[in-house]
């Protein structure tokens, strides 16, 4: 069936004015300052979005599809994600991964996860590995699994975390040119998702490596980067060519005193650097959010990532700091797609592009329509197409 969306302020992300959608087998198939109902054959359904935001669904690169956590005992694990926290919360294409725990979960898990989501409705992608060299894998070969797995585009590490292994020079590279070599066959991204840890040498071994080898900054995706200890080490990367990630913030979390930036405040920095189109964030959904002692051994309360810290972060930007919503929407549509290489098809309201569309209220910013490849999903609020066990 024929998607016509009226009247509605398109952003693309870029502020177009107002303008008519219409979308066909899953694409956008025109976009017009106005089209015509009478014009249209066959089936259609018509959204009349007077008085709202039309943008491109968001594109979450960093969330933990089967859970995540663990850190506390098993009481800890967190719970697998739904259809409908990533729908409701504007969420049309995501990468799931792994992350501290690799003992109770696996990747063979994460796959069946992403392939799940992709029948229920929305475009998933994955990372093998965990925070640990060697990377636990699904054909036995981080090359083999980015190069064969179809929703593999890359690799998870984990650098400065107690949590995680100490990693040499040398294993860091040997896995660059594993990612890079994968990359070239397949025509994937080829990324290296780094979780950054608050240890002492923080993003100095990326750092590192690049100087003194001939690999390229764009395979490192640094992440957890709005903090203080390893901001301007992640601005160098930056402006070397990486894509750095930061983490969606609530009040609730800025509020506990928390060292890290909001993403709002990280948004306005990059624009303000010159490093705007090197500069994403994410939701760290489905992941553990634990509330260290002050010398981080052990954990006094946990909390769970969730997808709407996204738009709580563009309300606090166009709110709070006086970034446009073009400003705010860019690091989680545009960006955020030519991280995972998929900025031909997605992050964009174009002509051809998959039709992966929100409509958000012109007042409060609030979600009322999710269209994920031409099939809306919330519609009015309410979540209209739900996962097999919701």
């Amino acid at each position: 069936m024929q998607l016509l969306i009226k009247n509605g302020s398109v952003y693309a992300p870029q502020c177009l004015g107002s303008k008519d959608l219409l979308c066909a087998g899953g694409k956008i198939i025109a976009i017009e300052d106005t089209i015509n109902e009478s014009a249209l054959v066959g089936e259609y359904q018509v959204i009349d979005a007077k008085g709202a935001n039309v943008v491109p669904g968001f594109v979450d690169t960093h969330q933990h599809f089967i859970g995540g956590g663990g850190e506390g005992g098993y009481a800890t694990r967190t719970p697998e994600l739904k259809l409908t926290d990533q729908t409701l919360n504007g969420v049309t294409t995501a990468l799931g991964l792994l992350g501290t725990d690799d003992l109770s979960r696996h990747v063979e898990s994460l796959f069946a996860k992403t392939m799940g989501f992709r029948d229920e409705g929305i475009s998933t992608y994955m990372i093998t590995g965990s925070y640990f060299l060697p990377s636990p894998t699904i054909t036995g070969s981080v090359m083999r699994d980015i190069a064969f797995i179809d929703p593999v585009v890359g690799v998870k590490l984990a650098v400065s975390d107690h949590r995680g292994p100490y990693i040499t020079h040398q294993g860091l590279a040997e896995l660059v040119a594993q990612v890079r070599n994968a990359a070239l066959v397949s025509g994937k991204a080829g990324i290296i998702t780094v979780h950054s840890g608050a240890g002492k040498k923080g993003l100095t071994q990326l750092l590192d490596v690049l100087d003194e080898t001939d690999y390229q900054a764009e395979r490192f995706v640094p992440t957890h980067i709005n903090r203080e200890d390893v901001w301007e080490q992640a601005v160098e990367l930056a402006k070397r060519g990486a894509t750095i990630d930061g983490t969606a913030v609530s009040q609730e979390m800025l509020d506990s005193g928390r060292k890290a930036m909001s993403c709002a405040e990280a948004t306005k920095l990059s624009i303000e650097l010159g490093i705007k189109d090197n500069f994403t964030f994410s939701s760290d959904a489905g992941g553990s959010l634990p509330k260290w002692n002050e010398d981080r051994t052990h954990i006094v309360g946990m909390g769970v990532g969730t997808p709407s810290s996204l738009l709580e972060e563009i309300r606090r930007g166009v709110n709070q700091f006086a970034l446009s919503l073009s400003d705010m929407l860019v690091p989680i549509t545009k960006n955020a797609a030519k991280q995972l290489g998929l900025s031909a098809f997605k992050g964009e309201l174009a002509v051809g592009y998959d039709a992966d569309i929100l409509l958000l209220s012109d007042d409060e910013l609030a979600l009322t329509h999710t269209v994920a490849k031409g099939q809306v999903m919330v519609c009015d609020g309410e979540a209209v197409v739900k996962g097999t066990f919701e």
